[in-house]
């Protein structure tokens, strides 16, 4: 049971360094704005993503064995991809947080206003739906099948620890010191992550294959 928190621990470290609209957003209103409100922007997916979760969840559910390593092989594949291309992406660039901050003093706004920004751009990111709908929707139900409420729950739980955790960390150091975090350190983070995607997706296209295998 303790291997689907791992899993999800692992799942959510890699999606909270991801570049995307998300972590730009909590980036740059960390740096304009000061620490509240990139936290703000943080916590976004714990109001938008119960419903994709749900509906993931329960499409997965309701596939037939043989369609659901089908759909863990696309999964891992998805998977290894976003991999790879976070390698690349980090390899080809080095990200200037400083330059992203703007004139503005050092005030800190926590106003809601940087919360209903990230709300919107996290119902319009197409990520979290690809994520539940592939790789996450179909571990949920491999851990309620195993072990139930507290299979699942665990699994949800290490995904958005480190989801929201880790970016609220990042919004909390930038926004209080934005030149404590260099971006040769973010690079390396960006790398590190990468890889671990590659090797996580490996592992569900194995196990969709040994389910395929399994029903011919």
């Amino acid at each position: 049971m303790w291997a689907f928190l791992l899993l999800g621990i692992s799942f959510g470290i890699q999606a909270s360094v991801n570049p995307g609209p998300s972590l730009t957003l909590a980036i740059a209103r960390s740096l304009r704005d000061g620490a509240r409100a990139g936290i703000l922007v943080t916590i976004a997916p714990l109001l938008t993503d119960a419903p994709i979760i749900a509906v993931a969840t329960l499409l997965v559910g309701s596939l037939p064995k043989t369609l659901f390593g089908w759909l863990g092989i696309l999964g891992g594949g998805y998977i290894v991809w976003l991999g790879i291309r976070g390698v690349r992406d980090a390899l080809g660039r080095t990200i200037d947080l400083v330059a992203l901050s703007t004139s503005r003093n050092a005030a800190d706004d926590g106003s809601l206003k940087s919360l209903l920004s990230a709300v919107v751009i996290n119902f319009l990111n197409p990520n979290p739906y690809l994520f539940w709908g592939t790789a996450g929707g179909p571990n949920l139900v491999k851990a309620w099948s195993g072990y139930g409420l507290p299979g699942a729950a665990l699994f949800v739980i290490g995904f958005y620890l480190m989801l929201v955790g880790v970016r609220a960390t990042l919004a909390y150091i930038i926004g209080r010191n934005r030149t404590a975090f260099s971006p040769k350190l973010y690079q390396t983070i960006l790398i590190c992550s990468g890889a671990l995607l590659c090797v996580l997706g490996g592992v569900l296209v194995r196990d969709g294959i040994n389910t395929v295998w399994g029903m011919l």
